[in-house]
């Protein structure tokens, strides 16, 4: 078909500058030709108003249409002289549409094209003013839609990627309902349970078997109390804090006899210098002039005792304590002043024993090489330390006393504080999971409630199976291979949930799609298709039929989908087209055979441009 030369020049066609996709809206919606229309209604009509309308909401609510900005931009494009590009070649309806958003199409079965499209994956809709020519192409494309999808565009687009993605393992998952995965027990205990039961697998850790059959030989009573001392030295051992610190050599040592002297008196001048610093705190400065004698505690002392008494101090002829103390006096300050109350006195006394308490203190740290004290807060930390040091210590005597007398012949010995250690959490991990019985017991019913009543799928099966079998190993693989298996499970899930509401509406399309088409044909008059414009991506593209008798104003249809199909079968009615619009935008012309035969060899020829009207 030639272009239409003859056609009067329209102000869109003049007008290179409107580039604003707002304003191109109202010029489309302005081309009506009082004179001499093109066949179709008015720009005034209801459907174009209507079109007009939702276009500049959806440009107001950002979501300006894809194939009417494309449209824009390609009759803004075609008045800017520009070099002639190379023509690009297309071999059919649908290669042209993966490659451009504006086609003419000549010489095409119009129902064969959309067949095409729809088979390819594409959603089409298929539109004209004459309804009987439309029906009479949608009657020809075997399972046409009657109507859009009610899924809405996410839930398409999903569906048609769940349906995209789709394989032989994920669809035999239909139906399969897995555990979540607090339901399932993890690898470690399960791997413990099987230590228990006395079969296949790795022990617990710090439970070996020696002790695991010496405690399942204990009774009810027995076994409370030997956990009741493991409990007490696991939490002994936790509160000694990091394995790097001083705390740890020492119970070490002490669980030996080691150091018990040194330790106690440490215990003992920390303790002391503790509290004679809690004392001290709310006191005056203490400060001295010089070296004291060493009996300047029991003079100070005697002297505060004197002035509680009611003591006088007399400056001329001192007696008794009171002279004595004269030149001790002399050299010490409490608050910048010499202690004349009993309360000064107080705070030297304590001032100098809490000097011999840190002398004690600081000999004993070194004696146990563990840091001195450096400030008030250090030895308080030094205090709670030594005391959680003496706890932990009595801990693992009692579990080396009643380790060794569980059984007369026991062969469970705690030589050390690794063994302890070891042992306690021994005793705890056969507590908490049971006697070998029980284990086992444990292992059978957690089987039997994960067996389910359904069809399991392999992974469930197998998980199932390692329980029943005690072979952690396998267990830990298959609760692995599970979480791969439940996202595909809940993925058919959600894509079986979509096709059954898909389903409802039309069940054709539905079948269509999950046998592999992912498009459809969908017939509707012009007018309808513009007064209620498709929301975004329910469409892929838009095959107009008489694109050469509608008027200018129509392109408002290229808003329904990003690509936007003509078909050049007819005359062009004077005036300007739809068809002479997508001409002036030079839209790629895709020419078929011009006299349709079921015996003759088509071949495609090469895609023209069209030149400028």
């Amino acid at each position: 078909m030639q272009a239409n030369a003859e056609q009067p020049e329209t102000e869109l066609a003049h007008d290179a500058e409107v580039t604003d996709l707002g304003e191109f809206v109202e010029r489309l919606a302005d081309q009506a030709e009082p004179a001499e229309p093109a066949a179709g209604p008015s720009a005034l009509d209801p459907a174009t108003a209507a079109a007009a309308e939702q276009v500049r909401a959806r440009i107001d609510a950002g979501s300006a249409p894809a194939g009417l900005r494309v449209l824009a931009e390609a009759l803004a494009d075609s008045e800017i002289p520009q070099p002639r590009d190379e023509e690009q070649v297309f071999t059919d309806v649908v290669g042209a549409a993966r490659t451009e958003s504006l086609l003419i199409l000549e010489g095409h079965d119009p129902a064969e094209a959309a067949a095409a499209l729809a088979a390819a994956g594409l959603r089409v809709a298929v539109t004209a003013v004459d309804t009987a020519r439309l029906g009479a192409v949608v009657d020809a494309v075997p399972g046409a839609v009657a109507g859009l999808p009610t899924l809405t565009a996410a839930e398409q687009r999903e569906l048609r990627l769940l349906l995209a993605t789709a394989t032989p393992e994920r669809l035999a998952r239909s139906g399969r309902e897995i555990p979540p995965p607090p339901v399932w027990p993890s690898a470690e205990e399960v791997r413990s349970l099987c230590g228990h039961a006395g079969v296949g697998g790795h022990r617990g850790a710090g439970a070996p078997d020696v002790l695991r059959d010496v405690l399942n030989t204990l009774d009810e009573a027995g076994l409370a109390a030997v956990v009741a001392v493991a409990r007490e030295t696991r939490t002994a051992l936790d509160e000694l804090g990091h394995r790097d610190s001083w705390a740890w050599p020492l119970v070490g040592d002490l669980v030996h006899g080691l150091h018990r002297p040194a330790f106690e008196a440490l215990r003992g001048a920390a303790a002391h210098s503790l509290s004679v610093a809690d004392a001290s705190r709310d006191l005056p400065r203490v400060t001295l002039g010089g070296p004291l004698p060493p009996d300047a505690v029991a003079l100070l002392t005697e002297y505060r005792e004197f002035l509680v008494a009611g003591g006088r101090v007399r400056r001329h002829f001192a007696t008794g304590i009171a002279r004595e103390v004269q030149p001790l006096l002399a050299l010490i300050r409490v608050g910048g002043e010499v202690p004349a109350d009993p309360e000064r006195v107080r705070a030297v006394v304590l001032h100098l024993e809490l000097a011999q308490a840190l002398v004690g203190v600081d000999e004993g740290c070194r004696a146990l090489d563990i840091p001195p004290p450096r400030a008030v807060g250090d030895l308080r930390a030094l205090v709670d330390g030594l005391e959680g040091v003496e706890f932990a210590v009595r801990a693992v005597g009692r579990l080396r006393h009643d380790v060794l007398f569980l059984h007369p012949s026991s062969p469970v010995q705690v030589p050390d504080l690794e063994s302890a250690e070891r042992v306690a959490a021994g005793i705890l991990d056969v507590a908490e999971h049971g006697s070998a019985p029980e284990a086992a017991h444990r292992l059978d019913g957690i089987a039997a409630a994960l067996s389910g009543t359904g069809e399991l799928v392999v992974e469930h099966r197998a998980a199932v199976e390692a329980l029943r079998n005690r072979d952690p190993e396998a267990y830990a693989a298959a609760i692995e291979a599970l979480v791969p298996a439940r996202r595909e499970a809940v993925d058919q899930a959600r894509c079986d949930a979509l096709l059954a509401r898909l389903r409802e509406t039309d069940a054709g399309l539905a079948r269509a799609w999950a046998e592999g088409a992912r498009g459809f044909v969908w017939g509707v008059p012009l007018d309808t298709l513009l007064m209620r414009l498709p929301a975004a991506d329910q469409l892929d593209a838009v095959l107009v039929l008489d694109a050469a008798e509608l008027t200018v104003e129509r392109l408002l249809v290229a808003a329904a989908a990003p690509r936007l199909l003509a078909v050049a079968d007819r005359a062009p009615t004077a005036g300007p087209t739809l068809l002479g619009a997508l001409e002036r935008a030079h839209a790629p012309t895709v020419r078929g055979t011009s006299t349709p035969d079921p015996e003759a060899r088509v071949v495609h020829l090469p895609t023209a441009r069209r030149a400028t009207a």
